[in-house]
């Protein structure tokens, strides 16, 4: 994990989903689309990088640093929200217009109690949890939220809950092996403040939705939020809820490898490059 150049200006993270529209015999217009979205980027470096830059954005195309997802976190949303949409607002899965946060198990919507204090989603997501194998993070059930170095990362969620279900996070070492769980404080929807749960010195967490045991559990989750702040300042307790404006893991476009365009001589070589991304992680297990 490492800290990269700063992208130029007019750098696009814009969601994408599916969408149809028309004209109906009538005269009448219509219009649908997915609630669920991904995430796509495209970023532009100066014409003026060096090569070690521009070659460093091509090794991880390569896989020169490892074959599994990319994440990465804009400095412009590390005080809003850094989770992917469908993590900071679970009601997007109901009706499977995301992916269910709990493999197998697809949620069911319910009315949000006091969601204008926080400016909460109008909707929550009701999971009942008693058959679900989920019972700690893997790969494929959880969202990874990197943590910089130097940076705490705050958690909070709104959620109610029966028997050992819960919002947990398992952090994950700077070794890459997995620490011990930790049960994200459920916060009333009305609470005072946003995050209640902070890491630091890891890599990032696992988040994920589950029970730790085979008592009869279920889980209402109205929203979660996630912020990093570097280390020592204090927390970002101040609402309202904002919604997530992270992603779940990203792939090189595989349509266009990152360009690479020789500008200059100068010192070496002065270099222009660019490349796009889009996420992949939740629908991976959706």
């Amino acid at each position: 994990m490492e800290f990269f150049a700063t992208p130029l200006q007019g750098a696009d993270s814009s969601p994408e989903g599916w969408g149809a529209s028309g004209t109906l015999l009538n005269g009448g217009g219509y219009g649908i689309h997915s609630w669920g979205t991904h995430k796509t980027y495209t970023y532009e470096w100066p014409q003026s990088s060096s090569p070690e830059t521009a070659q460093k954005m091509k090794s991880y195309r390569d896989g020169s640093y490892g074959r599994g997802l990319l994440y990465f976190i804009e400095p412009t949303i590390f005080r809003t929200n850094v989770l992917p949409a469908a993590w900071a607002a679970p009601s997007m899965a109901v009706e499977n217009e995301a992916p269910s946060l709990v493999y197998g198990v697809t949620p069911t919507g319910v009315a949000t109690s006091g969601f204008a204090t926080n400016d909460l989603p109008v909707q929550s997501a009701f999971y009942n949890v008693t058959t679900a194998a989920q019972t700690n993070a893997d790969a494929d059930t959880s969202v990874f939220i990197p943590i910089p170095t130097g940076m705490t990362l705050h958690v909070g969620a709104f959620y109610s809950r029966t028997g050992t279900a819960g919002v947990y996070a398992t952090p994950v070492n700077l070794n890459g092996t997995a620490g011990t769980r930790v049960q994200i404080t459920a916060q009333a929807n009305t609470a005072t403040t946003m995050v209640t749960n902070s890491f630091t010195g890891i890599k990032g967490i696992r988040l994920w939705v589950g029970r730790t045991s085979t008592v009869a559990s279920t889980i209402t989750i109205a929203a979660m939020i996630a912020r990093l702040v570097e280390t020592g300042k204090p927390a970002p307790t101040q609402g309202p809820w904002i919604g997530g404006q992270g992603h779940s893991g990203c792939r090189f476009n595989p349509s266009s490898a990152p360009s690479y365009v020789t500008n200059s001589p100068i010192e070496g070589g002065r270099i222009g490059f660019a490349a796009s991304f889009i996420e992949v992680g939740s629908w991976a297990f959706g």
